[in-house]
């Protein structure tokens, strides 16, 4: 009797470790998820952000942008861009969330550059044929502006 006890006390610690490690695993992973935006490597040059992961007059709407707070690290990286008149800049969506790329400025859109909704993993390009300084931003999102300056 005592042997068959000492056994059930045993598989129900065992049981109780198991679940303590899968709640700490799922914590874990949800930290990384919500923190962790891994690959990004930024320079801040004369107060202007520049990303080395993606290719020149490529812009990434980053993960979690769609929340609040990346006004500080940076909703499109880089956040301003330069490029030379007819060049194309081309927009990723990085996040999980819908995007636009908007010219103008919130409740104020200038007409030249209006994306559809971005989806997830999806892009939108857009080639500048006049030189000029454009801000930009995100209809669904207003804290996401960035700036195209065009040679």
């Amino acid at each position: 009797m005592r042997r068959q006890k000492y056994v059930n006390d045993s598989n129900s610690f065992v049981k109780f470790l198991v679940l303590i490690g899968a709640v700490m695993s799922a914590v874990l992973l949800g930290l990384i998820l919500m923190f962790g935006q891994l690959g990004y490597v930024q320079e801040v040059t004369d107060g202007v952000r520049q990303q080395e992961i993606h290719p020149e007059n490529v812009v990434a709407i980053t993960m979690s942008s769609s929340r609040p707070g990346c006004e500080t690290t940076g909703c499109y990286m880089p956040t301003v861009i330069t490029i030379d008149s007819g060049g194309t800049i081309t927009w990723i969506n990085e996040d999980r969330g819908l995007h636009t790329v908007t010219t103008g400025y919130y409740d104020v859109p200038d007409g030249m550059v209006e994306s559809e909704q971005i989806s997830p993993e999806d892009k939108f390009s857009f080639t500048f044929a006049e030189s000029g300084r454009f801000h930009y931003y995100c209809r669904l999102h207003p804290w996401m502006e960035g700036t195209i300056i065009v040679n």
